[in-house]
């Protein structure tokens, strides 16, 4: 599989080999290198389903955390976490083993009411999650459960994902590729602050997403592989198995409800959790 490097950059060809063959860390920094700039630049990016067609899953999170390493140089923070392809009906057709996690930033967390102007995200949708943050590290030493994660919250909100098409034809890119450049994350609106979260059968909530008043998907809390303690619990543990861990005041968006919405047009979009509160932006 070839990949292409910048024209500003050395003309040398660079080959990444992947499947049974090892990939070694400078093609690992040469495919970050122009995601991150791509990232940056707010550019199509329609070059990175042949680049990643044979990646691996393992090698697609060590390009993601090199792509976390240089956005946080060039001032891109990591705010937290995200959780995808929450149930094998998102992940199969990718070719993935299971569910993924990817990056949030805090240049990307907004408050509900948040509007996003013309020209950025690329093309946008919506996911109906819920978002925690975090309170208290989740350090290695044991295998965290729906239960032993509770203690590691400190607040739940109803919450949207806003990821964006930055690839051309989204439907090209494969598993792998998607999670080299974190799974289409462009930003976490957080919504309506859901006091007695700890009462909640995360499993029965229904949520849904709308634009400009007409719906889009929904789906109930348990097409988070069961419930979005589960999947934060999933998450913490993942993150321990790659060398890293949730940390207090980590904003986690903890999966959808439904697969990613696109938008039609410009206008306002809601996520809601019926009956619990939501959260909103608009398009321009």
């Amino acid at each position: 599989m070839r990949f292409e490097p910048d024209p500003r950059r050395s003309t040398k060809s660079t080959t990444l080999y992947r499947g049974r063959n090892a990939v070694d860390a400078r093609e690992i920094d040469a495919l970050a290198a122009r995601i991150a700039e791509g990232r940056l630049s707010k550019a199509t990016m329609d070059w990175l389903a042949g680049a990643t067609a044979d990646l691996s899953e393992a090698d697609a999170y060590k390009v993601q955390f090199a792509v976390h390493d240089r956005l946080a140089a060039a001032g891109m923070k990591l705010a937290g976490w995200k959780v995808a392809f929450a149930v094998p009906a998102q992940y199969e057709p990718l070719k993935l083993s299971g569910p993924a996690f990817a990056g949030l930033y805090q240049s990307g967390v907004r408050s509900s009411g948040a509007v996003f102007e013309k020209g950025w995200p690329l093309k946008a949708g919506v996911e109906c999650e819920m978002v925690a943050r975090i309170g208290r590290d989740a350090p290695a030493g044991g295998t965290y459960t729906a239960d032993s994660i509770k203690a590691h919250v400190a607040n739940l909100y109803c919450g949207m994902e806003v990821v964006e098409n930055r690839y051309g034809d989204a439907s090209k890119l494969g598993g792998p590729g998607r999670i080299a450049d974190d799974v289409l994350q462009a930003a976490c609106i957080v919504g309506t602050e859901i006091r007695d979260w700890q009462k909640l059968d995360f499993a029965k909530v229904q949520g849904r997403s709308e634009h400009e008043g007409k719906e889009l998907a929904a789906g109930p809390g348990a097409n988070v592989m069961g419930g979005a303690m589960i999947s934060l619990a999933w998450l913490a543990n993942r993150l321990i198995a790659n060398g890293k861990q949730l940390k207090a005041g980590d904003v986690v968006l903890t999966g959808s409800v439904h697969p990613p919405q696109f938008l039609p047009g410009p206008g306002k979009a809601r996520a809601e959790f019926v009956g619990i509160g939501g959260a909103e932006i608009t398009v321009k």
